[in-house]
């Protein structure tokens, strides 16, 4: 399985690949961006360089980037959906010179706008930043909500509209995030509730968009459509559905990253669990 973490880059892209290393991950996400502010620093050709040679040298065979956390493509504000679009296009055009092939970014919030004109504003969006990146060859994984206040996402049906809505469908795929799913009304707790969960999924949006999991076990109950990660199998999930996950045929291949609370404490212990969970 293609397992591993949400890492850190501070000090330079390229430590990303030496603190995934230290984890023994295969994979890894990352932020190329400051998550919490609309102006940083821009890599330097000397960074990316680094980075992309660290990479090559090292065993993590697959990078997503996250999204900054500000990003609200679905905004009725014309200034924050400005702001966004430009952070987005500058992230995809980042990722195209790192060789990143996969952009994570949350679907935004209608902001009492309705659902209807979030995602209509959303597709506009999506349409925008991939003619602005003509020749580009990132994808963008819708990633699934909790669904808390306005957010857009929590339905598998909000991602099959988005894409079915694109004029570039080719550059849409997936992130399926456990603890988000589960409440949102998704349940995967026990061996028949996660085949019918991916029956559905694959019923709606189509098993090959699904090119991305965040495993977080869930602090939140069930429905409760509250965004509450917690440490693996200490959580309303139990062991059991990333036991499943990580023997599925079907997600082999496809990279797994954890976001578990207190990264630099209990990234190991969270991976740990994982790993004890894949049979052999």
């Amino acid at each position: 399985m293609l397992l591993g973490a949400h890492v850190s880059t501070a000090g330079g892209l390229y430590k990303s690949i030496e603190n995934g290393e230290k984890l023994e991950c295969e994979a890894i996400q990352i932020f190329v961006k400051s998550p919490n502010r609309w102006v940083s620093k821009e890599p330097t050709e000397d960074d990316t360089n680094r980075f992309k040679e660290s990479w090559q040298a090292s065993a993590i065979q697959s990078i997503l980037i996250h999204d900054i956390h500000l990003t609200n493509l679905t905004s009725p504000k014309p200034d924050v959906l400005e702001s966004s679009r430009d952070q987005v296009r500058s992230q995809l055009q980042l990722a195209d010179v790192l060789g990143i092939p996969y952009f994570v970014t949350h679907m935004g919030a209608h902001l009492d706008a309705g659902e209807d004109e979030g995602l209509r504003l959303l597709s506009e969006s999506l349409n925008l930043m991939f003619e602005q990146t003509a020749g580009g060859e990132v994808m963008v994984l819708l990633e699934t909500t909790a669904g808390q206040g306005s957010n857009m996402g929590y339905t598998f049906e909000h991602l099959r509209r988005t894409i079915d809505n694109s004029k570039y469908p080719e550059r849409l795929g997936v992130c399926l995030d456990t603890c988000h799913v589960f409440v949102a009304g998704y349940d995967i707790r026990t061996e028949d509730a996660y085949h019918e969960t991916f029956d559905e999924f694959d019923r709606v949006i189509g098993l090959d968009r699904l090119r991305a999991f965040h495993l977080n076990d869930a602090k939140a109950e069930y429905q409760s459509r509250k965004d509450r990660h917690e440490h693996i199998g200490e959580g309303n999930l139990g062991e059991l559905p990333f036991r499943l996950l990580l023997n599925d045929s079907r997600f082999a291949d496809v990279p797994m990253v954890i976001e578990t609370p207190k990264m630099e404490e209990m990234h190991a212990t969270n991976l740990s669990v994982l790993r004890s969970l894949i049979e052999s």
